[in-house]
């Protein structure tokens, strides 16, 4: 039986024609590729049991013989095996629908049985993320390729499973691309469970630790207490050691088998503790030590029973885990948000999910239209709402998923992804350039500004563009495009911002002289332009042209030569007297810096006190980095400022009138910078 899957993603709401429509994605689909190759005595016919989440197509030594869409009913399949190696495949889609990750298989022949199992060493699972073109994959010796990796442990709800007795233990075996789960309550970190944590570990007997058959760690009789010992290289949350025992036939386990071992944990390499024990070793071929989760770094297999007459052999040593991967991306399909062929903005983004602390999730977009080829992918930002900032307008929208973990129990999850889109648009293109391109930090620089758009016919026009700003800018020359004129100027410390007296909607080139200081290391002047409907806005690209006179690229970013001037300066408040009584005029006051020099976001501290030296009050600026820090102009919302200052101390209460002290600290890498300044509140 065939269950089709639900679309991975729908329209929210159409707002109106030229408003924002938002898409949400609540499914993530991920295609995984599974083999194993195993011998068979002789040619003979054989049952094939199988089920995986959601859909699956099975091939034996190259045939396709079977497929379904249910996971939970289990397909028998009657097949022939030829004599000597079969190779069988199998192509795993997910539909992202919480049902779970994974394939579960038992190919049973007469006295020989084979099964899904994460603990193979001579006949190895292996699962692949990567498209696969053609037939090759079906067959070929896949532990050769790069991108195949042993395959870990997966998860389903087996008592939904109809038509499986579970009388041979398979075991439910997944591959996660990007080291992500597709198959849960979200998009999170796969699991560790069922991961070899030990595979080409720094070890004092490598040849156990390479997940190899024939290299092999050899114990004479009389090396009773001899051992294994691995370094994880971090801390890991363990839970069981494999042995397997060296020989291709139970004679020669039963000749090789280690008679009892014991394992031990520790975090330094000294002190060690004994987690687990076996003894009187019955199960020659392989064994298993299970123990309660235990954190640690180094893990040795100690040699504590050993026939008197004969060695002892091992093949291999495995360690398994608990908990969730360090870290993993997902990378989306390109997206056409339900309008195939149709160029689009994209407005906004927003995700649910949790974001525990000690845990990271970031986004990151790109575009295209053709999708072949994309534009870079965006900075990653770890804000679970923010605007979305790609070239525009293009056919398809891609995202990328990065997250990370400080902890092995616990990682970040999203539940639902949301992007804001318009099939309307300002413009059909606009491209910015600037020169120069290089400059000092801290000293103020001339810059030409050019930005070059187009139209279609159906375009709703630009009323206002926004360009970003290193720092307050002083314009000198304002080159409009033909037959627009400038009705209002606006100038911020981040951003400057020009109204036009009535719609530019004929392709043109808008020129800008002005001068600025340069606060970080690379600056770029971005730019949105708007239309008259609030909601659809678009993002400039930077031009991709060459000078046609140097031949060099043209540019909207400005990288530094060199540096001058305080990392922290112009600290004051404004105004520097205030008076919070709830009046609306007056209420409040700005405490204004400028800081160079810092091009990656970091922690400033204001923090406000009494004449007696107690502390009343610290601001919640966020993470800032290199930028002129001041009140915004008239109609910005002061609130939003890093320096905004009510009145009240920590507890939501107004001081009481005087003077305070104001201290600006930033805490860096070089020492800290500080600096002070005065603030009085009256009545």
């Amino acid at each position: 039986m065939k269950v089709m899957p639900l679309v991975v993603g729908f329209v929210l709401a159409m707002l109106s024609p030229a408003a924002a429509a938002e898409w949400q994605i609540a499914q993530w689909d991920q295609t995984v590729h599974y083999r194993l190759t195993f011998n068979a005595a002789e040619a003979t016919q054989a049952a094939l049991r199988l089920t995986a989440v959601n859909e699956y197509e099975v091939f034996l030594n190259g045939d396709s013989v079977g497929s379904d869409g249910d996971w939970t009913t289990v397909e028998e399949l009657a097949v022939e095996l030829q004599g000597g190696a079969n190779h069988l495949a199998v192509r795993v889609e997910n539909w992202g629908q919480s049902n779970g990750s994974g394939l579960l298989v038992e190919v049973v022949a007469d006295d020989q049985v084979w099964l899904s199992t994460t603990s193979g060493l001579q006949e190895v699972w292996r699962w692949s993320g990567d498209p696969q073109q053609g037939t090759d994959w079906l067959t070929a010796d896949v532990s050769e390729i790069a991108g195949w990796t042993t395959v870990q442990r997966g998860w389903l709800e087996r008592p939904r499973l109809s038509g499986w007795d579970d009388s041979f233990e398979a075991e439910v075996i997944a591959g996660y691309p990007g080291g992500v789960d597709v198959g849960g309550d979200g998009l999170s970190l796969r699991t560790v469970e069922g991961e070899n944590l030990a595979l080409s570990q720094s070890a004092n007997r490598p040849e156990v630790f390479d997940g190899q058959a024939e290299s092999v760690w050899t114990i004479e009789p009389d090396e009773l207490n001899s051992f294994a010992r691995v370094d994880l290289g971090i801390q890991r949350l363990l839970g069981e050691v494999r042995v397997f025992t060296a020989g291709e036939n139970a004679e020669d386990f039963a000749a090789n088998t280690l008679q009892g071992y014991a394992v031990e944990v520790s975090n330094d390499g000294f002190q060690w503790r004994e987690v687990g024990a076996i003894r009187g070793i019955a199960d020659f071929a392989q064994t298993a030590v299970a123990f309660e989760p235990i954190f640690g770094r180094f893990l040795r297999v100690v040699a504590t029973e050993l026939d008197p007459l004969r060695r002892a052999r091992v093949a291999d040593i495995q360690v398994t885990g608990q908990g969730v991967a360090p870290a993993g991306t997902f990378t989306s399909a390109p997206l056409d948000l339900g309008l195939p062929g149709q160029r689009k903005i994209y407005d906004r983004f927003r995700w649910t999910g949790q974001r525990p602390a000690g845990t990271a999730l970031n986004m990151q977009f790109r575009t295209s239209n053709d999708g072949v080829s994309w534009s870079d992918w965006s900075p990653e930002t770890d804000a679970s709402e923010a605007d979305l900032q790609v070239p525009e307008p293009r056919d398809l929208l891609q995202y990328r998923v990065n997250f990370s973990t400080d902890f092995e129990d616990v990682g970040p999850r999203i539940a639902s992804l949301i992007v804001a889109f318009s099939e309307q648009t300002p413009a059909s293109a606009a491209r910015v350039r600037v020169e120069p391109n290089k400059g000092v930090v801290g000293r103020e620089t001339e810059f030409t500004y050019h930005l070059d758009v187009e139209f279609d016919e159906g375009d709703l026009g630009v009323e206002r563009i926004r360009i970003d700003m290193p720092s307050l800018a002083e314009v000198t020359e304002i080159v409009p495009p033909p037959g627009v004129e400038v009705a209002r100027t606006t100038i911020s410390g981040d951003a400057l911002e020009l109204v036009w007296t009535d719609l530019w909607h004929q392709a043109g080139q808008l020129q800008l002289r002005f001068r600025a200081r340069l606060l970080t290391n690379q600056f770029a002047f971005s730019t949105r332009l708007f239309s008259p409907e609030a909601a659809i806005s678009l993002d400039a690209e930077e031009e991709d042209a060459s000078d046609p006179e140097t031949g060099a690229p043209y540019s909207w970013s400005v990288r530094a030569l060199d540096a001058i001037g305080p990392i922290l300066d112009q600290v004051r408040t404004n105004p520097p007297v205030f008076t919070p009584n709830g009046d609306n005029i007056n209420d409040h006051t700005i405490i204004e810096f400028v800081l160079s020099r810092i091009s990656v976001p970091q922690e400033i501290d204001v923090d406000i006190f009494d004449l007696g030296g107690r502390l009343v009050r610290q601001l919640d600026t966020g993470l800032l980095r290199g930028g002129q820090y001041v009140r915004p102009p008239a109609g910005g919302d002061p609130a939003r400022s890093p320096g905004f200052w009510d009145g009240r101390d920590d507890n939501g209460t107004l001081v009481v009138p005087g003077l305070y002290l104001v201290r600006v600290r930033a805490q860096l890498d070089q020492g800290d910078k500080t600096a002070l300044c005065s603030v009085a509140v009256v009545y």
